[in-house]
């Protein structure tokens, strides 16, 4: 199996675990989200601390390589909560929509990624099956589409500093030789600092009797190991063996997941609109990872 078919199933496996993330909700009911965001980053820089501390190659510019873009990754998640406090998630998942061909056109531009007409094709397709899958059931349902204009800049503000992230990421280990496990941990602590310091203004006392109950710190657990640790260091493998524009399709796949998930755990029913924008999505994907495919496919056949 080629490398660039692996990093596509680690982009799957991650966006499969991220799917989990909307179990966050029930600690939102508990906490204000920038200490559950601290409490998140905080049990996943516990686990991935000692990896990184056994990590052999440091090199000596490392805070002034990586840190910059992880403030992006880090900015990406406080941006959203923030628009979340006036807007929908509805607009969010529309306007994050947009990520794989902001980042596709970026690092054309940065990072001298090519941009084939057939990967511009597979992302147009795939932001159309997104589209659908958000915007029917909105409509069906009477749902609030369009938010709000401050909460959408956050959101748009979020979409484009992820967008930054991913090819800071990708230069970081494909030029600069940092390992996927180096550059995810420099998100976590970034993001654990970040979600501190907001912390201290939202903290309330009733939260450390919360702390207590075991199915919050089974969740919180989840949520630092899975949702954190495994999500990151897999989609950063995905990039390094990949580009930063593959990586950003997990934002078409997310939506997919999202809906599977809440499926199995919340009993949510399937609906026409949401079947046939999964068809066009994966079609998408086909569009741009199909040939590829078809060639591992028959040199296992070979073997």
């Amino acid at each position: 199996m080629s490398s660039r078919t692996k990093a596509l199933l680690a982009i799957l496996l991650a966006q499969l675990l991220w799917s989990t993330a909307g179990l966050s909700k029930i600690i939102v009911r508990t906490f204000d989200p920038y200490f559950a965001g601290f409490l998140r980053f905080f049990v996943a820089s516990i686990v991935i601390l000692p990896f990184f501390l056994k990590e052999t190659s440091k090199p000596k510019h490392m805070i002034r390589d990586l840190l910059p873009f992880s403030l992006m990754g880090a900015g990406n998640m406080l941006f959203y909560f923030i628009g979340l406090q006036t807007s929908t998630a509805n607009a969010a998942t529309l306007i994050y929509a947009a990520v794989p061909l902001v980042t596709s056109l970026i690092a054309r531009r940065f990072i001298n990624e090519r941009l084939t007409i057939r990967t511009l094709a597979g992302i147009t397709v795939g932001l159309v099956g997104v589209i659908l899958i958000a915007l029917l059931p909105m409509l069906e349902r009477g749902e609030s589409v369009s938010g709000n204009l401050p909460g959408n800049m956050f959101f748009v503000l979020a979409a484009v500093v992820w967008s930054i992230y991913l090819i800071g990421s990708r230069h970081a280990s494909s030029a600069k030789g940092y390992s996927p496990l180096t550059i995810s941990s420099f998100l976590i602590f970034t993001s654990c600092a970040v979600f501190f310091i907001m912390s201290l203004f939202t903290f309330k006392t009733p939260y450390l009797a919360a702390l207590q109950k075991p199915s919050i710190f089974l969740l919180v657990a989840h949520l630092g190991i899975f949702v954190s640790v495994a999500t990151f260091t897999l989609y950063q493998w995905a990039i390094k063996h990949t580009s930063a524009t593959t990586a950003s399709l997990s934002t078409y796949i997310g939506p997919i997941f999202g809906v599977g998930v809440n499926v199995i755990a919340l009993g949510e029913k399937i609906t026409p609109a949401f079947v046939a924008g999964a068809v066009i999505v994966f079609t998408g994907l086909w569009i741009i990872h199909g040939k590829n495919l078809i060639n591992e496919a028959r040199s296992w056949a070979k073997k």
